[in-house]
């Protein structure tokens, strides 16, 4: 299956896996999101699941070759509605994002940490990661980079 293809049946599906969140979120009470590992999403990037249409990047420095690092940044609902990461898609299987499956309540923050495998890569990495969630029909697309030591 090609990512065009999971796009199409993702955009078909949209109005069912809207309503079927709708009915999981009104049963979740008002719990607010988790802070992962106990960082503040104050004090990390910000990374917005409302603005499909911004482009931001997650720069890794310099990295050595085989190092596997991380970096937390805080996923963002600034919209109205409850927001659910519903999965993730990337350019490679060299990425892996950890977040929380609990629904991102309006205004709040959720600490999500991309882990970088770099075996095997010895020059400048871009990379592309897409998060898919109920925020948008549109996937949010993440820049990563490294540069390799």
């Amino acid at each position: 299956m090609t990512c065009t293809h999971k796009y199409k049946v993702l955009r078909r599906c949209y109005p069912v896996l809207v309503v079927a969140f709708a009915v999981i979120l009104m049963g979740c009470g008002g719990r607010p999101s988790r802070k992962a590992q106990g960082v503040s999403p104050d004090l990390l990037q910000a990374i917005s699941l409302t603005d499909s249409l911004r482009v931001d990047t997650i720069d890794f420095g310099k990295v050595r070759a085989g190092e596997v690092v991380e970096r937390s940044f805080a996923l963002v609902n600034e919209g109205e509605a409850p927001v659910v990461v519903v999965t993730t898609d990337t350019s490679c299987g060299c990425l892996e994002l950890d977040y929380s499956k609990e629904p991102i309540r309006s205004g709040n923050k959720s600490v999500a940490r991309l882990t970088f495998y770099s075996s095997g890569y010895t020059y400048f990495v871009p990379r592309a990661f897409y998060i898919i969630s109920t925020a948008s029909v549109a996937p949010k697309k993440l820049v990563v980079v490294a540069e390799m030591e």
